[in-house]
């Protein structure tokens, strides 16, 4: 009794990331309890054509490993390593919605068992969408 007194935080440590993974893999959502960013948003144009303008946001960003799925109309990317988090995950989807394009953007942290993700994720996505702005033509 007096060993698990003495080491209570030592082992509180371990019980909680198997806590996490169980989680996770109980509700099937890999995403569970990871700090995370979403948000939606319009651009005029269809997604085709919004390809080039999304890779370069992403780029001028200073997202690295900037990829793109064209069968499901999704970019990838991933931000540098910081002292807030080691690095985290930067999913664009892209959908047609009329005349406009619906942009889903997702940051997620790439450590697993980061709960808190100090606004990084959110910063991630005012960095990419004041790139947006930048990169889009105005609409006549």
């Amino acid at each position: 009794m007096e060993y698990l007194e003495t080491n209570f935080w030592w082992l509180l440590f371990p019980v909680s990331i198997a806590i996490i993974f169980a989680y996770k893999k109980l509700t099937k959502n890999p995403d569970a309890i990871t700090g995370k960013f979403e948000a939606e948003r319009n651009i005029y144009g269809n997604p085709t054509a919004n390809f080039k303008l999304i890779e370069e946001a992403l780029k001028n960003s200073g997202f690295k490993k900037v990829g793109l799925d064209k069968d499901k109309n999704r970019f990838y990317a991933q931000t540098k390593f910081s002292m807030s988090s080691l690095s985290e995950y930067i999913e664009v989807t892209i959908n047609k919605n009329g005349e406009e394009s619906v942009i889903k953007f997702k940051s997620i942290c790439a450590l697993p068992t980061q709960i808190f993700d100090w606004g990084k994720n959110k910063r991630n996505f005012k960095r990419f969408e004041k790139e947006l702005k930048k990169v889009m033509p105005t609409k006549n």
